[in-house]
């Protein structure tokens, strides 16, 4: 038998690095746009939850025939049915919004909710004695 010799073909220390620094790199690189994904999405459903919650809030109070209160405290927005945490993706101020007994707010009151990671807001003013509000996204 001849005596052959074979040469082992692999890839060195520094290839192996560079390559594992390559895909370290990309997928960093995808992580965060992945991480400012869910932030956005997580502040765009605090809104949709906040008017859900003003809508059953005055619903409520038509229904029963009682006033009812929507409030934002100290990073909650409560109603006498339901509370929900507000997100560290969302910033709201402290506002109190009592319905009467025929669905209709007591004031003019304009809320606010700022979303720092798209760098928008989100106000609601209110309307007062009817109950509805105009959104505006600035």
């Amino acid at each position: 038998m001849p005596n052959v010799m074979y040469r082992i073909k692999g890839f060195t220390l520094l290839e192996s690095l560079l390559v594992l620094f390559i895909c370290s790199f990309v997928i960093m690189v995808f992580a965060g746009s992945v991480r400012q994904g869910i932030r956005v999405a997580r502040a765009e459903i605090f809104v949709l939850q906040f008017e859900r919650l003003y809508k059953d809030t005055q619903y409520l109070a038509s229904l029963k025939g009682e006033s009812q209160t929507l409030q934002s405290i100290k990073g909650y927005l409560r109603s006498r049915e339901e509370e929900l945490r507000i997100p560290e993706e969302v910033e709201v101020n402290d506002f109190s919004i009592t319905f009467d007994k025929n669905a209709g707010n007591s004031s003019l009151q304009k809320i606010s909710l700022y979303l720092p990671y798209q760098e928008k807001t989100v106000s609601y003013q209110l309307e007062i004695g009817s109950g509805k509000y105009k959104k505006k996204i600035s």
